[in-house]
């Protein structure tokens, strides 16, 4: 029993000696998933700017095109802004006397994403057409043009709020000076 533990042992050692060893091999790139992907599609953008990636395969390239630029720019968009309302309803019902119940069950999951941002400053850098006919589109927005959008989107936000609160303070005066305003009764 040592003598097949310490065999064991040895060969353990001697894979390990030999893998520290071995002689490491060039890094080789990865290649796309498969021939219907782009070889961009693994690449992550530059640190200052945000991309989006649309795929379209309709009935003429024109489009195809088209189709696959727009949802690259919605890609993007929803990186940016994207309010998503979400319900989830489960429906269980067991009816009938014991031997013969009769079940029914539903369950229903409904989600909308909306996305509502202005994307001027965004363009299409990279095209590749698939072997399948598919048109892909790389779609990229400096982070800058990003970050004005976003702030005139929050700016507006605040713009409303304050608004909202300058009517509500009005309103509220209206309603104490609507109390203070009594006739006052004469006695003749």
């Amino acid at each position: 029993m040592k003598k097949t533990c310490f065999i064991i042992l040895a060969v353990l050692l001697a894979a390990m000696v030999a893998a520290c060893g071995s002689v490491p091999t060039a890094a080789q790139p990865s290649a796309p998933a498969n021939a219907n992907t782009p070889p961009w599609f693994d690449d992550f953008p530059p640190e200052d700017v945000l991309w989006g990636i649309g795929t379209a395969k309709q009935s003429s390239e024109s489009m195809s095109m088209t189709t696959a630029e727009a949802r690259g720019r919605v890609a993007l968009a929803r990186q940016l802004n994207n309010k998503v309302q979400a319900m989830f309803t489960d429906y269980n019902l067991d009816a009938g006397v014991a031997g013969s119940q009769a079940n029914a069950s539903l369950q229903e999951d409904v989600s909308r994403s909306i996305t509502n941002i202005d994307l001027s400053g965004a363009r299409p850098i990279k095209r590749w057409k698939a072997p399948d006919g598919t048109y892909w589109y790389l779609v990229e927005f400096k982070k800058s043009d990003a970050k004005a959008a976003v702030a005139g989107i929050l700016g507006n936000q605040e713009a409303a709020f304050a608004q909202f609160k300058a009517k509500q303070a009005l309103d509220l005066l209206d309603a104490q000076l609507a109390k203070s305003e009594k006739p006052i009764a004469v006695n003749e």
